[in-house]
């Protein structure tokens, strides 16, 4: 069989790490940038932007954070995959460190960065900052999403301002999935309100009618509110049709 002796392009390299990235694969990743040093491959821009991309979505922070400094001109692309991946992976102030300097560099983030950025708020409790960068999606020409709206709501009912959580719920403009009223139920597990918890769950076992821990959620808010009975009821319904609960 006759065997060419082909190299790879940049093009190509790109688009074999940004299919690791799709799924997952941070030791193929690291494949790939060991071939392209063996091999002397000059990696440009869009190279580099690719495995930061991969390394920041699967963890390694530090690596993605070293490819970053020696990228030419970092654009949004590059900005966002490192917001998204510090976000994600709990590295709060990197990523809002990572967003004012984007800000400062007059780069507009796209859904993907907001995405990023309110996790990153999410996961420091930080609720003002989340809301005023949820409402400024307008000014860069961009609809919040679904997800935005979960982080959102999440921070809200975590943070007990439970009626602003039902009332951002009741204006948006797409169909909240389970993952919003779920954010809005946990909230009210937490702080004990029964009424809103009753609506919340109501919309979750509507939507996700399979999943246990909607019921679960709702019989510990009736126990808390001294409704044995209530909690006791939906407790033994649970048993008895077997249902499953979601992972954490």
């Amino acid at each position: 069989m006759l065997q060419l002796d082909l190299q790879p392009d940049e093009m190509t390299l790109a688009s074999a790490i940004s299919a690791c990235s799709q799924l997952g694969d941070l030791k193929f990743g690291y494949w790939i940038e060991s071939f392209i040093h063996e091999t002397g491959i000059q990696m440009d821009d869009y190279v580099t932007t690719s495995l930061i991309d991969l390394y920041a979505k699967c963890g390694s922070i530090d690596k993605a954070n070293n490819l970053v400094h020696g990228l030419k001109k970092k654009d949004l692309v590059a900005y966002t995959a490192m917001i998204l991946g510090c976000g994600i992976n709990g590295r709060a102030n990197d990523a809002i460190k990572l967003f004012d300097d984007m800000m400062n560099a007059e780069i507009n983030p796209n859904v993907v960065t907001i995405t990023g950025i309110l996790t990153a708020y999410s996961h420091i409790g930080m609720v003002e900052e989340a809301y005023r960068c949820f409402i400024s999606l307008h000014k860069y020409g961009l609809s919040p999403s679904v997800d935005h709206y979960a982080i959102v709501v999440d921070l809200l009912s975590r943070a007990g301002r439970l009626d602003e959580a039902h009332g951002l719920i009741k204006s948006m403009l797409i169909q909240p999935h389970a993952g919003v009223w779920g954010a809005l139920l946990l909230g009210c597990s937490l702080h004990n309100n029964l009424e809103l918890g009753e609506i919340a769950a109501m919309h979750c076992i509507e939507l996700e009618p399979d999943s246990s821990v909607y019921l679960s959620l709702l019989a510990n808010i009736y126990a808390s509110s001294g409704r044995w009975d209530d909690a006791e009821r939906l407790r033994k319904g649970v048993e008895e049709k077997g249902y499953s609960k979601l992972p954490g």
